[in-house]
């Protein structure tokens, strides 16, 4: 019978002991308030969490487009340049009205010129070709506005303005891999024995080399600036070979 009392005297001082601790723990559990650094967090998390993947989306857009065709046009990877010599290929090229005026003010309509004028070597050589200043000064040495200040450059590299002639240093717009020989001759020969193969239009001359520059360039007779438009891949050269019954070995272009 002792035995029994001692064991329930004590049984139920630790049930009591335990209880209270529960209740005493429910209380500051209900009462306290939820942490503030937990509430800023948990959005900034998620927040982050999204800019990480919209940042990672489009790094893996641009590698896909740059890949398969022309990289997006941003962070200097924009398909075209800027020219020590702004030259307008509508004025010189079209054969439409244009948006310039004359000094006139009259409306001014493209001169339609050969794209051979400048380009002389594309159908002998494997490269277009860029004229000397001579040519350009031509012309501009009496056509032109004395307060061009662009056509002021092409007189002052050709020698007529100043003491100082020097060569206009380009850059270029369309560049191949340095280990890809690309050979204008052979191509602009097979479009103006096949006219049906020719792709995109031009808003200039379509007779001759020039009806057929197009293809791989687009309507360069209507850029103000030159820019790339194809995106002059493996895959589309190969396609077009294959399309046109044109050797595909890899020692054709690789070489």
């Amino acid at each position: 019978m002792l035995t029994k009392k001692i064991y329930e005297r004590f049984y139920d001082k630790n049930l009591n002991n335990i209880w209270k601790k529960y209740l005493n723990s429910e209380n500051t559990t209900k009462s306290e308030p939820p942490k503030k650094w937990l509430k800023i967090l948990i959005p900034v998390i998620g927040i982050s969490g999204l800019g990480v993947l919209a940042v990672m989306g489009a790094f893996f857009a641009f590698i896909i487009t740059a890949w398969w065709g022309q990289p997006v046009p941003i962070l200097g990877f924009e398909q075209t340049v800027e020219q020590p010599v702004s030259f307008p290929h509508t004025i010189h090229a079209s054969t439409k009205q244009l948006e310039h005026v004359s000094e006139t003010g009259e409306a001014m309509t493209g001169l339609g010129m050969d794209c051979t004028f400048c380009h002389r070597t594309v159908t002998k050589q494997h490269n277009a070709g860029v004229p000397a200043v001579a040519l350009c000064t031509t012309c501009h040495a009496h056509i032109g506005s004395s307060e061009n200040e662009d056509l002021n450059k092409i007189r002052e590299a050709g020698g007529i303005l100043g003491d100082n002639p020097h060569p206009i240093n380009w850059k270029r717009v369309h560049r191949m891999p340095d280990h890809v020989r690309f050979v204008h001759e052979p191509h602009i020969r097979y479009l103006l024995e096949n006219p049906d193969k020719i792709e995109n239009t031009t808003s200039g001359v379509k007779q001759g080399a020039a009806g057929v520059c197009s293809t791989c360039h687009g309507d360069v007779a209507s850029m103000e600036q030159v820019e790339q438009v194809e995106a002059l891949k493996m895959g589309q050269c190969v396609d077009c070979h294959r399309d046109n019954n044109a050797p595909t070995d890899c020692a054709v272009c690789h070489h």
